[in-house]
């Protein structure tokens, strides 16, 4: 199998960020480019941010900021599409010595819990070449998002890299790490995601 880069995906923000709505959506109407096992995309878009910048801090158990990603195919989704599956967005950029040695950690998460967990891999105001090259060296099979303009990371208020912001399949917060997890951290706070339920309607 032709080694694979991951989904590129480029983050476009709708004019009005709102909440995840629940009960969380049927997985299957995100698109079928999201299912694992994933492979090399067709294409690379920058993303546009449309909303405003700055909100409060995010809580544990509220919903995460809805959000548009686009396909290369230049096709867009919510994450509110993503419900049904927990989700990790992991920050991270090349230059991160303590990332380098988190990614092989996440593709084992997305392996191990391929029908459950999604992991987002944003990276954070880098150009493409830059990206690919080290996609390549590392095997990166994950859908990978270029945060060009940093907006992904300033709606997450994310400080530093790398930071792992941990949702429920109802898109709700349950953790943030900053900072490089190891095995057994990363375990824990995926299970703790995936255990989450969504509260009664």
């Amino acid at each position: 199998m032709a080694r694979a880069l991951g989904l590129w995906l480029a983050p476009a923000f709708l004019a009005a960020c709102g909440a995840v709505p629940a009960p969380p959506a049927p997985a299957d109407r995100a698109p079928p480019a999201l299912a694992p096992p994933f492979a090399l995309g067709a294409g690379f878009l920058q993303g546009r941010v449309l909303a405003p910048r700055g909100r409060p801090a995010l809580q544990e158990g509220e919903p995460i900021p809805d959000f548009t990603l686009v396909l290369a195919d230049g096709s867009a989704f919510q994450a509110s599409d993503l419900a049904g599956r927990a989700l990790l967005l992991n920050f991270w950029a090349t230059w991160c010595g303590p990332c380098r040695h988190e990614i092989p950690l996440l593709l084992q998460a997305q392996a191990q819990h391929a029908d459950a967990l999604l992991v987002l891999a944003i990276n954070v105001k880098e150009h493409r070449s830059q990206v690919e090259a080290f996609a390549q060296e590392l095997d990166m099979r994950l859908p990978i998002v270029l945060d060009a303009d940093g907006a992904v990371v300033d709606l997450f208020q994310v400080r530093g890299y790398p930071t792992s912001v941990f949702v429920d399949a109802a898109g709700r917060l349950v953790a943030t790490w900053q900072g490089v997890l190891d095995a057994d951290k990363l375990e824990a706070l995926t299970k703790a995601a995936l255990a989450a339920h969504p509260s009664p309607a």
